[in-house]
């Protein structure tokens, strides 16, 4: 099985920490993507309500505050890496674990990037930079 994965970086003029809340905390990401359950603690499973893909299982596997959270999503995970640039955050998402010969995979793959790319983290970063 031959995985791949969707990778997006977003540049936001806040602290690492004020990311951290939004992506780590059940308000904070429901303020910008979708509502679950989420708690940045490993081992945590929690779900998140993804419209009409429905429920989606998740899992914490790393949890390192202001740095780095890591949850299975599904079939895949999610990896976010925060770095600090100068009086900005920059938010890596890495989205792994696409399996091209699945088509709803495919499916996910060709849709994700643009998705995150143009519509979510653009959200996330309005929602912090807003004075």
């Amino acid at each position: 099985m031959k995985t791949e994965s969707v990778v997006v970086e977003q540049r936001i003029r806040t602290t690492p920490a004020r990311v951290w809340e939004r992506i780590s905390t059940p308000e904070g990401i429901a303020g910008w993507w979708r509502p679950g359950d989420i708690a940045a603690v490993v081992g945590h499973c929690f779900t998140m309500d993804m419209g009409n893909w429905g429920m989606i299982n998740c899992c914490v596997i790393v949890a390192e505050p202001e740095k780095r959270l890591v949850y299975r999503f599904g079939d895949f995970e999610l990896h976010w890496e925060l770095r600090q640039e100068g009086d900005a955050t920059v938010l890596r998402l890495e989205q792994k674990g696409f399996d091209f010969t699945n088509p709803r995979h495919r499916f996910a793959f060709d849709n994700m990037g643009p998705g995150w790319r143009n519509t979510v983290l653009p959200r996330l970063k309005a929602e912090l930079e807003a004075v």
